[in-house]
């Protein structure tokens, strides 16, 4: 039994004994006793061939990895040395209960078939076990070591690294415990109705569905360059991160799998596509002949052919065509489904030319699908990666858009303010001109992407933390200071007798209850272009203030926008998101063609007062840098500060930036220029020769299908 249970069978004991026939009354007790033993029967379930290089990950990134199972211990930690939880060679201890009735737990080897205690359980001694052997526990055990304990060894389930013979209830225990006594944020995944407890008292629950069978189990890639499964280093606990020239690069190569698997789907699509949209070809080609020997076969038998026959005929047609196509699906499915195995892929092939009965894995949800907020739909756990990386992209993504959405409303309402105080307003001109650039720079913001590297250090994730509440609070000190600057530099310039005339010019206009009033009309008409021009055409009169106040907002809002999104190492940065670069890069070179008046029609169109020297214009500028400038360096000293750890790692990432990362970006920005003058032009034989040319080169990018 030891022997095949060693090597991860599932292993069950056979035996049979002589009974009479009023033996369906007995006690369970009596039926199982005085049995002749037949033998062992044992079931191999092999592992997912790229689970050793997902846990591998998640141990370079400073993750720990346990198992949670109802299998024997012998079983679970076969698996748990296959797939790298516990390291090859390291010594294992078993949690096992008293060799007699109150006798408390104790330490033996968990392989060998030694039964002998190698050390008296002690709660306050786990954790120095645990630094030299890897540990296991069974429900029934870890039972008698909280007895034991008092409770004690509940704060140290973090060192376990398999627990096995567990019931639903244990599963959840032991969970709730590591986030209760432990503070642990767990993630768990399971694909049985015995899971269904787990997966919801976990902080995150993946729900791996049943019915793959053994899809993705004969793969080569979940080994290293020297024919070794990665996993924890000897040594090495869960959670810690491997260093040095030899430390498991797991993720660049789970990324390269799945880019290849990604590759490989997509050539099985297209050749599904084909061989699908030919064999509907071919049927509807043999429509009319099946509609015709039908309306034969009738007449034959003397009925009639009219109408309802021939609603009958085309009714049995369909489903016939139907059939066949579902047939086909089926065939084509197990032809080119499997892209993990390609050894079964090519059996199955075989199978399907052959025209010989394949039966498709039925997978379908069950129980953990209910319980888990989140399903794997593929027969593998990579799913974890993908979720770990989205989620932080997702917590970062929603705190700094809180951010900026906080700073930006005390910026605009500061400027409402101070304009309102003064008598003056913002042109609807400049503000359609901003609000372009920086809508296109906050929904890029939106669609935030995680990298393809899950780093150990974790992001911030409260808004309340001092790295971020302290920065927000300098950021707007900054910024309303600036503005006031800008404001006090507008009026002294203008002083009481151009501030009276823009008071006065905004008294005397009567034209904007005649455009609102045509606007109104325009909107109950349905007319947008009316409306738009009613908009554009409200008179204004250009003023410094309101100059100095629109340069200054506009390149606060850049600000925000530049010093809060944070990107690598959890999401991309923001030379790599390209239309917020290039929105953001545009918006802040407008700032300075317009503050330089290099094109004084521009100015005009949207309602910029020209200034009266260069002394006032590098004072306006200067605002703009400490805007720009000032905030970021405020944010990172916070930081570095309140958050050195994060703070290194933003370091580190921007040091490894070379200038042909920014390549990518200029690309970007080359192909919106090539658009804008093709628009431009106005040539319809030019924006249709770049459309085609468009679609012939996204064409050459799909990957190419084999004969």
């Amino acid at each position: 039994y030891r022997g095949l249970a060693e090597r991860g069978m599932r292993v069950l004991a056979l035996a049979s004994k002589a009974a009479p026939a009023e033996a369906s009354a007995w006690p369970r007790a009596q039926v199982e006793e005085a049995l002749d033993f037949a033998g062992f029967i044992a079931f191999a379930c092999k592992t997912r061939s790229d689970s050793p290089m997902v846990v591998s990950a998640l141990l370079e990134s400073a993750h720990a990895v346990g198992m949670l199972t109802g299998d024997a211990p012998l079983t679970a930690l076969h698996v748990a040395k296959e797939v790298g939880i516990c390291a090859e060679g390291r010594p294992e201890l078993l949690l096992a209960e008293g060799q007699g009735q109150g006798e408390p737990p104790r330490w033996v080897r968990a392989v060998g078939g030694s039964d002998a205690t190698v050390a008296p359980f002690d709660a306050a001694s786990v954790r120095a076990l645990a630094a030299d052997h890897d540990l296991m526990a069974t429900d029934a055990s870890l039972d008698a070591a909280v007895e034991a304990s008092g409770g004690a060894v509940l704060g140290d389930l973090d060192c376990f690294k398999v627990f096995a013979r567990m019931h639903p209830q244990g599963k959840a225990r032991v969970i709730r415990m590591l986030q209760e006594r432990n503070g642990r944020r767990v993630l768990m995944c399971g694909d049985g109705g015995n899971d269904v407890g787990a997966l919801k008292q976990a902080d995150v629950g993946l729900a791996l569905l049943s019915g793959y069978g053994d899809q993705n189990t004969s793969g080569g890639d979940a080994k290293g360059a020297e024919g070794q499964r990665p996993g924890p280093a000897d040594g090495q606990q869960g959670g810690e991160v491997a260093e040095g020239p030899g430390a498991a690069k797991a993720e660049e190569a789970l990324n390269r799998q799945t880019m290849e698997l990604a590759r490989k789907a997509a050539v099985a699509a297209q050749l599904q596509r084909a061989a699908l949209s030919a064999k509907q070809k071919e049927l509807q080609a043999s429509q009319a002949r099946w509609i015709q020997e039908a309306l034969d076969a009738r007449a034959q038998q003397g009925l009639e052919n009219g109408v309802w026959a021939h609603v009958e005929i085309l009714k049995q047609v369909t489903n016939r065509m139907r059939k066949e196509l579902n047939d086909e699906r089926r065939r084509l499915q197990a032809l080119h489904g499997n892209v993990y195995d390609a050894q079964k892929d090519a059996l199955a092939k075989m199978t399907a030319e052959l025209g010989a009965d394949s039966d498709l894995p039925l997978v379908r949800p069950g129980d953990a699908s209910v319980a888990a907020p989140f399903t794997s739909r593929s027969p593998s756990v990579r799913n974890i990666v993908d979720l770990i990386r989205q989620g932080r992209c997702t917590l970062l993504s929603a705190l700094q858009q809180q951010q900026i959405m906080m700073l930006e409303s005390l910026i605009n309402a500061y400027v409402l303010s101070a304009l309102s105080l003064e008598g003056a307003r913002s042109s609807e001109r400049q503000m359609i001109a901003s609000s372009w650039l920086l809508m296109t720079a906050s929904i890029a913001f939106s669609y935030a992407t995680p990298v393809d590297k899950m780093h150990p250090e974790r992001p911030l994730r409260r808004l309340f933390h001092p790295a971020i509440f302290v920065s927000m609070a300098g950021q707007a000190a900054l910024h309303l200071y600036c503005m006031r600057s800008a404001v006090n530099m507008a009026t002294e310039e203008m002083g009481p007798a151009k501030l009276a005339e823009v008071v006065e010019f905004h008294r005397r206009e009567r034209l904007r209850e005649m455009k609102e009033a045509q606007q109104e009309k325009a909107m109950e008409e349905g007319d947008w272009v009316a409306a738009s021009l009613a908009i554009w055409s409200t008179p204004f009169l250009p003023n410094l203030l309101n100059t100095c106040v629109f340069l200054v907002e506009t390149s606060q809002c850049v600000a925000v926008l530049l010093v809060n999104y944070k990107g690598r190492p959890w999401m991309k940065g923001i030379t790599e998101n390209h239309a917020l670069f290039l929105s953001v890069f545009a918006t802040v070179v407008a700032c300075a063609v317009l503050s330089w008046s290099v094109f004084p029609e521009l100015n005009e169109l949207i309602h910029l007062a020209p200034f009266p020297d260069d002394g006032f214009r590098w004072r306006v500028m200067f605002l703009v840098f400490v805007s720009l400038g000032g905030t970021f360096v405020w944010d990172r000293i916070c930081i570095k500060v309140f958050a050195p750890n994060v703070f290194q790692a933003m370091v580190d990432e921007a040091m490894s930036v070379k200038l042909t990362d920014l390549l990518p970006a200029v690309q970007s920005l080359g192909k919106v220029l090539i658009v804008l003058v093709v628009l431009g032009s106005g040539n319809i034989f030019l924006m249709v020769g770049g459309y085609f040319l468009w679609k012939r080169i996204n064409a050459a990018k799909q990957p190419a299908v084999a004969p």
